[in-house]
């Protein structure tokens, strides 16, 4: 087997406007001034602590990150999934934005997504198949949510 490899971004960036920002932190301000009219301080400030993690997160650009499929697994970044740890993929090709969608064999944990670019999404479904089952996923709805909003 050729190791399929290829360098990604960790994640879609949507560059925020001033507007965007603004619009953030008036909800911010909103949410904090009903916690402290209620009485909830606690609340007030974790809205405030993660309205500040979010804008900081908002502003940052994502790293470019190398992805690869090898005989023993797939690497993302730094972290590596093993064909063992892994119930089946999915390449969704919808939007003209590849992507390589992971299911663990982990009850709880939430789906992979993996951005392909510089690779014929077909010649990397012909090496997965090799490896694991190919069952049709979806993007998860928080997700989703979270590109909208432009995260």
């Amino acid at each position: 087997m050729n190791n399929l490899s290829w360098n990604t971004p960790e994640y879609r960036h949507t560059p925020k406007t001033a507007e965007w920002f603004l619009a953030g932190g008036i909800i911010a301000f909103a949410l904090i001034a009903t916690s402290v009219l209620l009485g909830n301080i606690l609340f007030a400030i974790v809205i405030a602590v993660a309205t500040f993690v979010f804008m900081l997160h908002a502003r940052r650009a994502p790293r470019i990150v190398r992805a690869s499929v090898s005989e023993r697994g797939i690497e993302f970044g730094d972290a590596f999934y093993e064909y063992t740890e892994l119930a089946s993929f999915w390449i969704e090709t919808r939007d003209n934005n590849p992507r390589l969608i992971l299911k663990q064999k982990k009850i709880l944990s939430l789906l992979t997504v993996v951005p392909v670019e510089g690779i014929h999404p077909n010649i990397l479904r012909a090496e997965l198949i090799k490896f694991l089952h190919e069952e049709e996923l979806h993007e998860p709805l928080s997700q989703k949510i979270m590109e909208y909003l432009g995260f």
